[in-house]
């Protein structure tokens, strides 16, 4: 009989052993599981290309880390020194197989592009002089950020599409994409040619991305269901933007968290049969907003 109770002891005791060994060595592991299942950004297509804007280039590299984690294919980064950080910033994306376009944008170029004509200067000395290099310019000219939209319009409208179109001209070795409002569908007579001011800015540029700025999928869908139905008609791929900042609640998803975004994503994708790609703005915002 004591024989029988000291090898239940010993069995019981090395089996609590081994029970604990096994807890401590695959704990991390599930941590991790459960970290990046619950912060990754996984759209059920995953050849939608995923794009985040990056207006702050002195974050760590903890932000780049975040959005490869994220599934983030692209980043456009707005960086004007044109250093050798920059191109190191390049370099390090592109080991994660992340792209980099050149972010920029002022509203005053529509009416004077001459600061935007000697930032390109030097943005195509960069490309040739270092060794890591932007894909190309991600341009965010706003139109409506002018004092005078309110009273000027249909002149400010007008004179954006002019913008793209001699920028897209005079620079064909360099591959232009622009942000635009979800509601810039006034129509204007440009080239001859009279038609809603979005479809002139999707037919110059390479891609159009759509501040398709709501915090439901039906929401994005909805206030960018034309520009969607006329990028897939002339072959242009289009991209849904949305938010993490802090704005109007019905405009971001500042008030809700990275969860219910992600659901919306994935419930927007499963609705949409084209190809398209979705961007956040902006890293820092997302990055900090509430897992759930």
């Amino acid at each position: 009989m004591l024989d029988l109770i000291l090898n239940f002891s010993y069995y019981y005791i090395m089996n609590k052993i081994i029970a604990q060994a096994l807890i401590i060595i695959l704990l991390p592991f599930t941590l991790l599981t459960f970290s990046s299942c619950g912060q990754s950004l996984v759209l059920n297509d995953k050849s939608t290309i995923q794009g985040v804007w990056w207006w702050d280039n002195t974050l760590s590299d903890e932000y780049l880390n975040f959005a490869y984690d994220n599934g983030i294919d692209e980043i456009y980064y707005c960086d004007s020194s044109f250093t050798e950080n920059t191109s190191n910033f390049i370099k390090k994306a592109n080991e994660k197989d992340i792209t980099v376009y050149f972010l920029c944008g002022e509203y005053q170029w529509i009416e004077n592009r001459q600061d935007f004509d000697a930032l390109l200067t030097r943005y195509q000395e960069f490309q040739n002089n270092y060794q890591h290099n932007f894909e190309g310019i991600h341009l965010d000219v706003e139109p409506h950020q002018h004092p005078e939209f309110d009273t000027r319009r249909n002149e400010l409208i007008q004179s954006y599409i002019n913008f793209l179109y001699e920028t897209i001209s005079n620079y064909d070795n360099i591959t232009f994409d622009a942000d635009i409002p979800f509601w810039l569908e006034d129509k204007i007579t440009f080239n001859n040619e009279t038609k809603e001011a979005y479809k002139f800015v999707i037919d110059y540029c390479n891609r159009t991305f759509i501040m398709s700025y709501r915090d439901t999928a039906k929401g994005i869908y909805n206030v960018a269901k034309e520009e969607l139905e006329y990028s897939k008609e002339i072959g242009k791929l289009l991209f849904l933007g949305v938010e993490t900042g802090n704005e109007e609640d019905i405009v971001t998803f500042a008030q809700e968290n990275k969860q219910y975004m992600y659901e919306q994503l994935n419930s927007l994708n499963k609705s949409i049969s084209q190809d398209y790609g979705i961007s956040i703005h902006h890293i820092k915002t997302w990055y900090n907003l509430k897992l759930n």
